[in-house]
């Protein structure tokens, strides 16, 4: 019920389309109603009338034809017309609604969500989801409720031609509702199940999808079978449980649609035989008893689809309450500019709430110089940085930007002083130029093409056929690791931000596509602040302040070779690279 009254604001921004449906409903439903009352005329009346002549008895059926015609034809066609227009006119701009809530809600939630749901299985909530919504709507708006009110129009027709036939038709009606509502239950809870895990392997694919190369490395696209063979056969179990419900339904109230006219008739042929029913009364109640068994048959057969509407708006709006734990306060505050320094007061931070990722961190980060984190995988370098983004939030302490806590910051001004490029930049199937232009969305083709010179990506833009304008794929999986590197590069050059974070930005290129990365870092203007985070100890050498970072904690600290000097952690892991000695470049260099 609650997911209704969430929904009613949806409904209510198209209530005069429905209205307006609604109007062209009535005409379309309750026209064909008033045939079997003409009938009754015709048979008691009409043709009973021993005081006309043929020929009156035909003009008369004439003009009521003729009549009817009219009515079916230049009120009934256009009514259903519009009928029909502003019904799915209303229920897309709904959906429309609901797929722009959704991607909005998307952008809300933090890196956390993301982390512990598959993409495949949100993507299910826009488009399985809200397909089904439509169907849902299609049903109610378009069919039940006017079939409601048709029923009620039936009844009290009914009940000027014999009240003991009508109450006998309803009582067999009233059960097949009752009939249906019990099953239903049964119904909702298997089509729950179904719809539960259709997003599971919506998710799956997707991901297999996403990983078809890499399956193809390795040979597995055998196992990727087997297992969506597992998936497949567990949801026909699903949707073979849920069709057993749902045509046990039908085959019930089918039955009991199918005697109804039946049972009636033998009764009133009883009332025949004594006098108290009339032949055209008799033929206009039948009729109406097939009036009647139209709207039960519209709501068992509209069934499933109000059941599966249901559960994906109950699955929606459970999407649209999941909380969003990195909130920005009701007055935030902007960050204009990013003029002295950054500090990590105490920090620490817990993914779950009980293992701690960073344990009591204190650092300060000075404007216009660079820093580098090192350490093992796992230590917590890249948490540090999410930390500074606010993906997440600190579990203890505080992170000062300029004296303020950023948690007072407003995210989009917080975020747009920063710019980051990580080991794997996501890009979009876009071309080049769109790409780049995610950092600046204003900027001109002169900006662009002097951010990818500064990226060094200009001349292998050039080169290609259509230059800036190649799609590059899903991902980019048309260029290479530096080439995609170097697209990063541009968009960080183009957003020109105060703080620049490279997270393993060189780590899986070669030497080559290393060396130009590194060309187009030294590019950066020296007001930049920038932080690294490198396992290549080579690439930080240079670095004003590193920070060693073990199981959580900073250990040590200070430039390469103050930290050399220590004979510390970090020199166990210069050694293990089997780097040479500054003294031994020194050496190469002038040899």
């Amino acid at each position: 019920m609650k997911d209704f009254k969430l929904f009613l604001p949806y409904v209510k921004r198209v209530s005069r389309l429905y209205l307006i449906g609604f109007v062209g409903s009535l005409f379309r439903f309750l026209i064909p109603l008033f045939v079997p009352l003409i009938l009754k005329y015709i048979f008691d009346q009409l043709l009973q009338n021993e005081a006309l002549t043929r020929a009156e008895m035909l003009e008369q059926l004439f003009y009521i034809a003729a009549g009817m015609l009219v009515v079916f034809i230049f009120i009934r066609t256009p009514m259903e017309y519009v009928r029909q227009f502003c019904i799915h006119k209303a229920n897309n701009q709904i959906i429309k609604r609901l797929r722009k809530d959704a991607f909005k809600k998307v952008h809300t939630l933090d890196a956390k969500y993301f982390v512990e749901n598959k993409s495949g299985e949100i993507g299910t909530r826009f488009f399985d989801d809200i397909e089904k919504v439509k169907g849902f709507l299609t049903a109610v708006f378009g069919n039940i409720l006017i079939e409601m009110i048709v029923l009620l129009f039936v009844v009290v027709v009914m009940l000027t031609l014999n009240v003991k036939l009508t109450l006998l038709a309803v009582a067999l009606v009233g059960f097949q509702f009752v009939l249906a509502h019990f099953l239903s239950k049964r119904f909702k809870k298997s089509t729950r199940s179904m719809m539960g895990y259709r997003s599971v392997m919506s998710g799956f694919i997707f991901e297999k999808i996403q990983g078809a190369f890499l399956s193809k490395l390795f040979a597995s696209e055998k196992r990727d079978k087997e297992q969506l063979d597992k998936h497949l056969t567990y949801f026909d179990q699903l949707t073979d449980k849920h069709a057993k419900v749902n045509a046990l339904m039908l085959a019930l109230v089918n039955v009991l649609s199918d005697m109804t006219p039946f049972i009636v008739a033998i009764i009133a042929s009883l009332f025949v035989i004594d006098g108290s029913l009339t032949m055209g009364s008799l033929i206009a109640f039948f009729a109406y008893v097939d009036k009647m068994r139209s709207p039960v048959a519209a709501l068992v057969n509209a069934f499933p689809a109000i059941t599966e509407g249901s559960v994906s708006l109950q699955r929606i709006f459970d999407f649209f309450r999941t909380p969003s734990t990195i909130k920005e306060k009701t007055n935030p505050v902007e960050l204009k500019n990013f003029t002295h320094s950054i500090k990590l007061n105490n920090v620490s931070f817990s993914y779950d709430g009980k293992n701690k990722i960073i344990n009591n961190v204190s650092l300060t980060l000075e404007k216009g110089k660079t820093y580098a984190f090192v350490g093992e995988s796992g230590g917590g370098k890249s948490t540090i940085l999410q930390l500074l983004l606010r993906m997440y939030d600190v579990t203890n302490g505080e992170v000062l930007i300029d004296g303020v806590n950023i948690r007072d910051y407003s995210l989009a001004s917080l975020r747009d002083h920063m710019g980051i490029v990580t080991q794997d930049n996501f890009l979009y199937s876009t071309s080049i130029k769109d790409n780049i232009k995610m950092a600046k969305l204003n900027a001109t083709d002169e900006e662009i093409i002097s951010a990818a010179k500064k990226a060094f990506a200009h001349d292998f833009i050039s080169a290609l056929p259509t230059s800036y304008d190649t799609e590059i794929g899903e991902r980019g999986i048309k260029l290479s690791g530096g080439q995609k590197q170097r697209i990063a590069l541009s968009r960080v050059f183009l957003k020109d931000p105060s703080l620049i974070i490279l997270d393993e930005a060189t780590s899986a290129l070669d030497n080559e596509s290393e060396k130009l990365v590194q060309e187009s870092i030294n590019q950066f203007d020296s007001d930049k602040t920038i932080i690294m985070i490198a396992h290549r100890l080579s690439t930080i050498l240079n670095a004003d302040t590193i920070f060693v970072v073990k199981n959580g904690e900073i250990v040590e600290s200070g430039s390469h070779q103050s930290l050399l000097n220590r004979n510390g952690y970090y020199k166990d892991l210069y050694s293990k690279q089997n780097m040479p000695s500054v003294e031994q470049l020194k050496l190469a260099a002038g040899s």
